[in-house]
């Protein structure tokens, strides 16, 4: 089973804090997301100055895109991100538009999973070319650490049926990345715990030892 990247989610309001916390962590860092918020404090800037920071590094632009698939997607592949979001409820004309403007790039969309996705909409997103998904747990369920019900792993699992490569957020901690070992997940995401720790690279490090003990 592929190991699974480890994505550093910056959801901050402040560019310099992005890059302080990035500059500490990303020899311990896969995947670097400019978070919504991030996006839309610094705009495209955060996108670019990130990939200038981190070049060798898979930059996600994580914009949400609804609407204006073509537009946003350019503005942000443009500004260097390799990954670029979608949410699940655009419409399937958004999805396409944004997917264009990809192959141009050679980046990739990832649908961000609303609650009611269903096997039609999956199917079309990958008729698309859709490769990736993004899957959030909810805290409000039985969990089998911090969010993560067993229903929750299902879906990962069915996710990856359907020939998805499965990112995970929502609650991802060291302590829970054990109960994914039967899943194989493409990206783990965390973002409050290692950028909300007093020492960023040692929480980094320590869910690579969680991910390499786990996906052995």
């Amino acid at each position: 089973m592929q190991r699974p990247k480890l994505q550093l989610a910056l959801d901050m309001l402040d560019l310099q804090l992005a890059l302080d916390v990035v500059s500490q962590t990303q020899s311990q860092v896969d995947v670097i997301e400019a978070g919504t918020f991030l996006c839309l404090s610094e705009g495209m800037k955060a996108i670019r100055s990130l990939k200038s920071l981190a070049p060798e590094k898979i930059i996600v632009g994580d914009v949400r895109i609804a609407r204006a698939g073509r537009n946003i997607a350019d503005m942000a592949f443009d500004a260097g991100a390799n990954w670029v979001t979608v949410v699940g409820e655009a419409p399937l004309e958004t999805v396409e538009a944004a997917v264009r403007v990809a192959e141009t790039y050679k980046g990739e969309i990832q649908i961000e999973l609303n609650d009611d996705w269903t096997a039609e909409q999956a199917k079309a997103w990958r008729e698309l070319g859709i490769e990736h998904v993004i899957y959030h747990s909810t805290s409000e369920v039985e969990s089998v650490g911090s969010g993560w019900s067993q229903d929750g792993l299902d879906t990962l699992n069915k996710l990856v049926d359907l020939g998805f490569k499965v990112t995970a957020t929502g609650g991802i901690h060291q302590d829970v990345i054990p109960s994914f070992a039967d899943i194989p997940v493409f990206v783990f995401i965390a973002g409050r715990a290692i950028v909300k720790t007093t020492e960023p690279l040692a929480a980094a490090r320590s869910f690579q030892v969680a991910i390499a003990k786990t996906y052995v």
